[in-house]
This record gives structure tokens, sequence and C-alpha cells, in this order.
């Protein structure tokens, strides 16, 4: 038997050692090298594998920090940097599993250090191929299962990393399911249910001003001119939706509100997602007719990320993280400014100074397993001046409006869980102008108005069983406000001969009226069958403020949802729907000082979903709405963009006895996760109309055909996006003239108009286009963008003015100018996120 014998240092050789790379970096810096570099970056698992008795070397340690994806950079004074290597990319193979069933879960959604990745796929898998090496969070968020709190990865440039995801049911299924027609998800942070847009889709998509609520005009049964941010949802007036932000009504949430509500005063970076119904919503929302727009305010998904936006339209900061051990604490702030007024000054245009800004404030606290507490605020202030480029009208304006809430999210159970709300609303509105058309009309207002809510809510939710749940809730309110409005109109000769107009008319109102609103709901959720589902709900509201004879009423409702296979969905809704007079809705600055009965809406909805297996998706939507008790409304016939809407010829009272909107919507969404492709497609016919005296009578947005789509593209760190809509074009009133000559010289007018809304403005059309790129910078990320509102810059036409010239031979004619809404708009924005 012979004897093998191994030298000592061979031996050693063959059995390398791992050694920390920060303690590598000393061993070269005693070697005389200076090398820097930030703990964020070099983790303190990250090692070098070097064999025994051997040098440290700078090539050693850069082929180390390569693997990590990072890399030495030159620096003054001979230093050596630690810096991100923005070309070395990884791939992540990404397995998300149910914990129970160990089956995999298709649709998933995947982010990766909180942006979108994609979805995965009918196997449970999604692979990232462009990862930057280095460490990564996983977030995985799926409907039906609880999040999955991150996760750490690690890229590595030689082979793919894998990981494996077991996402928690929830128990029970039930609640998840969305039973309600008309609902439609824009998800900005987590898609949690069925999504038509998510936040990376919203992000893409040329919106004008970076506003939360314009991707809303994306939708089917959403009508707007594309100026203000209020829209008309299947032919309702734009007062007819209820806005809620993380739980709480939000009365007047607009900047420049009686100036086309051009900005909302939310910012969009601060909100995660947007439930929108337009049709047949639950009984735990009540009081508007027509839509339901319900925000919910964004979570931080790491322990600090801060946000600076600079734009055409905005600039912006947003901070948001947690605190405390174990992350129970967590907040943030939201501060926007906008910009128009420093436009204005820039391009020397003397449209006036419209500046505004608005503050988002949220401060959360585990207090125990089962108790959440969250105070949240919401300011706003807006400072106006503004005129019309030809003088004929000025106007200023300051608004203020300033919300506290307080809540309490509680577990007893799980299968009992309440929320508590209380709040307190203080706006103020003080609004003065003058219109000065010469030879038309002439006058001036003052308008000051203050509005106080004290409200307490509170909302329980049973979920006890996989076949029927149950919602119930209450709340109260104190409102008071006051009313202070003066006004003086004097309009000319032949002007005033039109629909009831007075040559002089002056108005003075003082008004404080106060008092109580009362409500109640219950929910109450079966599932009889695997396949179906009944919702039945049931609202009762009281108001003390108004004399009207219907102060109580009485709203039942409901939802049945019928799933033929694993792809394709039936649902039905029927139900009423009141809406009361808010105190702080009188009409004063139309000359009505008294509460109205409560309008009413019955809503008829059928809805057919199909998903076929590659990702094309059918929705297939019917309705009909039925109105009763309807206020009087007022309109400016010939130009809906005036400053000051009451001070103008073609004001007119509508007293619709009812009206009835009906519709066909028809929508294709697809999207293909690996090349980052999504588009949208939809048709609208609809139809909306007054009864008034007898006779129907179109709605001033009525449109009967609309085509509504679109496509995002992400190519690496490039998203272009392209969104364009066409609609028939809008009703409208013409003036008529009729000339008679004098017989000693010159001429008499005597003008009408053809029956109200009797033709239409020509076809609008328009196209939107978006590019935008992400930079890895030395701390964080840029994310910079470009976009054209209008791109071919059409003229859709809006409005028509007239006025009175003469002659050179003394007789007097009445001229016509035509005006369009939005022309081209473009845009440009940086947004810089560490």
């Amino acid at each position: 038997m012979g004897l093998l014998i191994i030298p000592h240092a061979l031996l050693h050789a063959q059995n390398p050692r791992e050694r920390l790379l920060s303690e590598y970096i000393e061993a070269l810096s005693g070697a005389g090298y200076k090398i820097l570099y930030s703990s964020d970056l070099l983790h303190d698992d990250y090692t070098i594998v070097e064999e025994v008795g051997e040098t440290a070397s700078v090539d050693a340690l850069r082929e180390a920090l390569h693997g990590y994806g990072l890399k030495l950079s030159e620096g003054s004074a001979g230093r050596l940097l630690v810096v991100p290597d923005s070309q070395a990319l990884g791939s992540i193979d990404v397995l998300v599993m149910d914990s129970n069933s160990h089956h995999p879960i298709e649709g998933a959604q995947v982010y990766l250090d909180g942006v979108t990745v994609g979805s995965t796929d009918n196997a449970g898998r999604l692979a990232i191929d462009d990862a930057v090496i280095g460490r990564h969070s996983i977030l995985i968020s799926a409907e039906g299962y609880l999040d999955e709190a991150a996760t750490r990865v690690q890229a590595s440039l030689d082979e793919a990393s894998s990981i494996s995801i077991h996402l928690q049911s929830e128990v029970p299924a039930l609640p998840e399911v969305v039973v309600t027609s008309s609902a439609y998800s824009i998800r900005y942070q987590k898609a949690v249910s069925t999504t038509t847009l998510d936040r990376d889709l919203v992000q893409a998509l040329p919106d004008i001003g970076e506003e939360a609520l314009r991707p809303l005009d994306r939708l089917p049964g959403v009508a707007s001119g594309g100026i203000s941010t209020r829209s008309h949802v299947r032919g309702g007036a734009p007062n007819e939706q209820l806005i809620i932000f993380d739980g709480l009504r939000l009365y007047e949430p607009y900047h420049l509100k009686d100036f086309q509500t051009v900005a909302t005063i939310i910012d969009q970076n601060a909100i995660s997602g947007i439930d929108f119904y337009s049709a047949g919503f639950p009984a735990r929302y009540g009081d508007r007719m027509s839509g339901v727009v319900d925000i919910g305010l964004r979570e931080p998904e790491e322990k600090l990320r801060t946000e600076l936006g600079l734009s055409v339209f905005n600039t912006s900061i947003l901070s948001l993280g947690t605190f405390a051990q174990a992350d129970k604490g967590d907040w943030l702030v939201s501060l926007k400014r906008g910009n128009l007024d420093l436009i204005s000054k820039a391009l020397s245009r003397n449209f006036g100074s419209p500046k505004y800004a608005d503050l988002v404030a949220h401060i959360g606290w585990q207090l125990s397993d089962r108790t959440y507490l969250v105070a949240n605020a919401l300011f706003s202030n807006d400072r106006i001046s503004i005129s019309q480029s030809d003088g004929t009208e000025t106007a200023s304006a300051k608004y203020k409006n300033r919300v506290v809430w307080l809540k309490s999210e509680t577990a007893w159970s799980t299968a009992l869980s309440s929320t508590s709300m209380l709040s307190i609303t203080d706006i103020s509105n003080n609004r003065r102008g003058m219109t000065d058309i010469a030879d038309v009309a002439a006058g001036q207002v003052e308008d000051r108005r203050g509005f106080q809510v004290l409200a307490l809510k509170q909302d329980w939710q049973l979920h006890n069983s996989e076949n029927w749940s149950l919602n119930a809730g209450f709340e109260t309110k104190f409102l008071s406000a006051d009313y202070e409005y003066d006004s003086t109109l004097t309009i000319s000769p032949p002007f005033d001969q039109l629909f009831s107009n007075e040559n002089q008319r002056q108005r003075s109102i003082r008004l404080s009226p106060e008092g109580d609103q009362y409500a109640v709901y219950t929910e109450f959720r079966w599932k009889p069958t695997q396949k179906l589902i009944f919702d039945f709900g049931f609202r009762w509201d009281r108001q003390t403020y108004s004399v009207a004879s219907n102060d109580d009423q009485s709203s039942p409702r409901l939802n049945a949802l019928y799933m033929l296979g694993d792809n394709s969905e039936i649902r039905v809704g029927v139900g009423r729907y009141y809406q009361a007079q808010e105190i702080n809705e009188l009409q004063v600055n139309d000359g009505l000082a008294e509460f109205f009965a409560p309008q009413r809406a019955d809503h008829i909805v059928t809805s057919f979903l199909h998903r076929f297996s590659d990702g094309l998706e059918i929705r297939v939507e019917a309705y009909q709405k039925k109105y009763e008790s309807l206020i009087p409304r007022f309109e400016n016939v010939f130009d809906p963009l005036v400053l000051i809407p009451e001070l103008q010829i073609d004001r007119v009272r509508i007293d619709a006895d009812s009206a009835k909107a009906r519709g066909v919507e028809v929508t294709l969404t697809g999207e293909n996760v690996k090349n980052g492709t999504r588009w949208w497609a939809g048709y609208t016919w609809s139809s909306i109309k007054d009864r008034v005296a007898g006779r129907d009578t179109l709605r001033s947005w009525d449109q009967k055909h609309s085509f509504k789509g679109g496509i995002t593209m992400d190519l690496r760190r490039w998203k272009f996006s392209v969104a364009g809509s066409w609609h028939s074009g809008w009703p409208r009133t013409n003036l008529l003239v009729a000339v008679a000559n004098m017989p000693v010289g010159g001429n008499s007018i005597a003008l009408s108009t053809m029956p109200r809304n009797g033709l239409r403005h020509t076809d609008f059309h328009t196209l939107d286009i978006r590019a935008s790129r992400k930079f890895k910078v030395k701390r964080g990320e840029l994310m910079g963008f470009i976009e054209v509102s209008n791109a071919y810059n059409n003229e859709n036409g809006c409005c028509t003015s007239y006025r009175t010239e003469i002659d050179d031979a003394g007789n007097t004619q009445i001229s016509v100018d035509e005006d369009f809404w939005l022309p081209i708009l473009p845009s440009v924005g940086v947004t810089w996120a560490f």
C-alpha cells in the first residue's frame, strides 16, 4: 500500500474561503488604496471568495462587485468609488402558489421594488429578465389572497435566481367577489380585484395635468369636454357623483371650482387606486344618483420613499414610510402646487393668475393586532384672478378646504370587524366678478359662502361563512352653511328678448341654513350555489334642514352574479338611488333660496363578461336610468365656458319633469405580459333626454355614438402610449335673427332661438400621446415624460358667442364667434424618486 503525500500549500489552495466584502475593502485600504462605498449598496452579507494566502487585489474586488451589480468608478484624488453597474442585468424566476392546495396562482401581480413587472401565467410563473444585479424587494398581490409581505431576493449575473412564494387565501372568499355591475377598478399600487387600469398604465397615459380623476374619462359611459375634471356619468349632471377619499366623503374636492374645475385637490401620487361605479352601486354608497368614485390612500412599501415632481402643470413633493418597532406606524405627506400662474407670467399672457395648492397628510398606528388607528388631513387653498382675453369678463376668487378625519379599524374576531370615523369639514368660497360686453350685457357679482360638517360614521362587517355575509352601518352629520350673495345685471336690447331675460335684474340673498342628516344601511350577500350570488341592499336617509315634503328616503337595491364557467359571468342590478340637495348646494346665484325635494333615479343594468385564454377580455353592458323629481337646472346654452355664468344672456332654467338615460357599452381589453403591451377599445351607444313640458329634449352632453381606445407599450426603460376618443357632437342651440328695415332708415332686429339643443356641434375627436423613460441615478431613479394632448390640434366646437356691430350704413348686425375645446397642449415633466 503506497503512501500519498499532498503538499500543505496545495491542500489549502483547494479550500478557498469566503470573506466579507467590507473586510476585503479594508484590507485594500490598508495597502494604500482609497476606496469609498455606501452601506446602502454594500450589504453586510456580501462576500468574496479568495484563496488562502492570496493577496487582496483591486481586480478581484472588481470581479466580486460585478456579481452584485456593482462596479468601481474612478473618483477625484485617486479615489475608487463603489457604484451601481446599470449594465449588469440578471433574471429572477417567480413562482406563486396557494399555501393550502399548492396549486399555481394565475394572474398574480408581481411588484419589483414597488413597480409592477407583470402577472403570473397559468403555471403561476413570471420571468423577470431585466432585473439589475443586486438585492430587490418582491411583493405579490392576487385576487382572493392576502398580500404577501415584501420578500428580498438577489439577482445574480451568472444564473437566474428563483423564488417561490405561497399566498394565504382570504377566509372567507365570498366578500371579495365583485357582484355589482358597472364597477371598474383603477389600481395605482396593488390590483386586488379585476383591474381595468392599474397604476403603471394610468401613469403611462397622456392625461392633462397629471390629475387623479382624469383617467376616468377613458372609461365607457363617461362624457367630458376635456377641460373639467368633473364629468357626466351615463347622462348624469356633474354633481351626481359621490367622491370618497380613504373612506370619507369629500365636498367640493376641486381647484378653480367655479372656473371649469380644471384640477382636483388630491395629488395623483398620493392615492393607491380608484373604485369607480357608474350604476348599481351597493347600499353603503348613498345620496348621489349616477356614480361613485372611491379613492384609496397610498400605503408605504418601504421604510422611506420620497418623490419630487416638476411638470408644466404642477410642482409636487411626496414622502411616505414607516416608523417604530416592527413598522407599527406609517405616514404620508403630499404637497402639490399648480403652475398655471407661472405659465401665465412666463408667457406674458394677461389671462390672470390662478394660484392653487393642496396638502394630504396621514399617520397610522397599529395599536394592537386587532386595531389600527388613523389620522388624516386634507387642505387646499386657491387664490385666483382671471379674465377673458378681450377684457369682457374678469373674476377673482379665494377658496379654502379644510378636512380632518380620525378613523379606527378593529377586527373583533376573524369574522366580525368594524370601522369608525369622526370627521370635520370646513369650506369657504369667496367669488367676485364683472361682465362688460358692449351693447350686450353688463353686471357684477359678489358671492360669499361658508360650509361646515361634523360627521360620525360607523360600518360593521360580518363574514362568518362562505355562503353569506352581512354589512351594516350608520352615519350622522351636523351641517351649517352661510350665504351672502349680491348681483346686478343689465341686458341690452335686443338680447333681452331671449329666454326669460330681463332688461334689469338685481339679486340679494342672505341665508344661514343648518340641520342634520341621518343614514342607515344594510347589505346581505347570499351564495345559494357555487355559481350564483345575490347582493340585497337597503338604505334609509333623512335630512332636517329642508322644508321639502319628502325628507325621508328608502332605497332598495339588488345585484346578482351568475358564473357561466371559469371565464364567463352575467351580472344584473336594479335599485333606487336618491340625491338630496346638500346644504351647500343652494342655487342662490340663479335666484333660488329654497331647498327642493330629493331627486330620484331608478337603475336597471345587465352585464356580460368573458375572459379568453390569450388575455383578451370582452365586456358588454346595457343600462337604463329613469329620473324623477328633478330639481331645476341652469345652463348657458350658447357658451358653457364663460367665467361668470349668471351674468350672461344665454342663462336658461330647465324644469324637467323626468329624464331617461339608456345605453349599450362594448369594451375589449388585452394584455401581453411578455412584451408589456396593453390596449383597450370600446364603443358606446347612448341617449339622455329630459322630459320638459311634455316634450323630450336632449341634454347638452348627449353623445349618441362614442369610441374610446388606447395602447401602451413597454420597451425596456421606455413607455409609449396613445389614447384617442371620438364621439358624436354635443347638442347646440342656435340664435335666430330677424331683420326689418325701417322706413326712416336703419333697421330693427328681433331675436329668438331654435328649439333648445335641436342641432349638434361637429363630431368631437382627439388623439393624445405620451412617452416616458426611467433613468437610474446615483441615488434613486428619475422618470421623465413628454406628452401632447390633441396632438393634431383638432378644433372641437363647443361654444358660440354673439355681439352687435354697426356697419357702414348705420345698420345693426349680429356677429357670431365660434370657440373650441382645448387646442394642442404639450407638456413635459420629471419625477425623482429615492
